[in-house]
């Protein structure tokens, strides 16, 4: 995806998209790791991609719909072809390597959540090219699909038992699903909101909170952090609730939820992604993929 040297190298290098890899999944075999550690890279390029300042040209736009569409249909399982980015191709590669060690019913979950993330972007996108600040309600539907947290999941169990997803289709472990991807979200959000002024996106919770409340950036950023506290409470709160209703067989995939929420958080203490240091963008690569 980037060249081994140079600026926009860097920039990716000091990301530490690895880390974020190893953190988050410290119990997985060393391939499944290299693995996600490609999956991760592939989201921040395809997110940088979205947020660069040329996604708001009508032209590039609507390549960029149809770009998408086409990862859409790669991460359903659809086969390599002439013409495919290196971006399609990554997500190519990424998905046949994970079709190796699963049953299609992960596949397919993992395939739904892809498409939701993408959709979810598109819906971003239009808020932000509509100048508009999306309220709370709006935000708290966006914001789990546009984390692209669901996949990140899927890969965790996976590495689980990648034979199975009963242990993952738990009621209360999608509540808790729900809670770890708001809270990921919420730090995400609290760590990036100066980097998100500077793009023009509205679709952070403290920006949102300034805006529906009318609260200063100061409070909005206290209320997001008790917001985080809270639903960091309410999920290990539930946790327990699951023990005493002896589910042993959802404890491994709870434990990876909560090393995606520590790693996450860990991992903002050592990447650059978000310094303000006017580094070259990693969607600097797209131009170069492509003949726009």
């Amino acid at each position: 995806l980037v060249a081994g040297e140079g600026r926009t190298f860097e920039r990716f290098r000091k990301a530490r998209f690895t880390s974020l890899a190893a953190r988050a999944y410290p119990f997985v075999a060393l391939e499944q790791l290299k693995l996600i550690s490609a999956w991760i890279t592939f989201l921040f390029f395809y997110d940088d991609m979205c947020d660069t300042q040329e996604a708001t040209d009508a032209d590039y736009l609507s390549k960029l719909v149809a770009a998408e569409q086409r990862l859409i249909e790669i991460g359903h399982g659809g086969p390599s072809r002439d013409g495919d980015s290196p971006l399609d191709l990554a997500l190519a590669n990424i998905i046949a390597r994970a079709s190796e060690f699963t049953v299609d019913r992960w596949q397919v979950r993992l395939g739904a959540h892809i498409q939701e993330y993408i959709e979810g972007v598109r819906w971003e996108r239009i808020i932000r090219l509509q100048g508009q600040v999306p309220s709370l309600a709006t935000y708290s539907k966006l914001r789990l699909l546009i984390s692209a947290v669901f996949p990140c999941f899927d890969f965790a169990g996976m590495c689980i038992d990648g034979t199975r997803t009963d242990f993952a289709d738990n009621v209360l472990v999608q509540q808790l699903e729900v809670m770890a991807n708001n809270y990921i979200c919420w730090v995400n959000d609290i760590y990036g909101v100066d980097k998100e002024i500077g793009e023009d996106t509205t679709s952070n919770i403290v920006i949102v909170l300034a805006n529906e409340f009318g609260l200063s950036w100061d409070d909005a950023l206290d209320r997001a952090i008790e917001m985080s506290n809270a639903e960091l409470e309410a999920f290990s709160a539930l946790e327990q609730q699951l023990t005493m209703l002896a589910e042993p067989s959802c404890q491994a995939y709870v434990d990876g939820l909560k090393t995606w929420m520590r790693g996450n958080l860990d991992w903002y203490a050592e990447t650059k992604r978000y310094a303000s240091e006017g580094d070259e963008s990693l969607a600097a690569c797209w131009t170069e993929w492509t003949a726009w």
